[in-house]
């Protein structure tokens, strides 16, 4: 079996496994897609319509200590330039 169709076998499992694309995206150090439900601390302070991303900071600290939310750090692009993000999002179900 050539290489090429031996990388090709790999990025087509890694497409259908969440947990071998995030293996992959970490290796070729490129971004990934938050799931559905993680927001950034300026997206959290415009959903709930706060003027500043401080107060939003504070919520957000307090709701990830009481456990209602969980922060998980994302590689995402921002302005132009990949950089590892903090997400809140729900935590995982038990």
């Amino acid at each position: 079996m050539s290489s090429i169709s031996k990388r090709k076998l790999i990025y087509t499992r890694a497409k259908a496994d969440p947990i071998l694309a995030a293996v992959m995206a970490d290796i070729h150090r490129t971004a990934q897609k938050p799931p559905p439900g993680y927001l950034t601390r300026e997206q959290w302070a415009g959903k709930w319509r706060l003027k500043s991303t401080s107060q939003a900071n504070e919520y957000l600290t307090r709701a990830v200590k009481i456990g209602i939310l969980v922060e998980k750090r994302f590689r995402v692009i921002s302005k132009g330039r990949m950089t590892t993000m903090a997400h809140y999002g729900p935590p995982p179900k038990r």
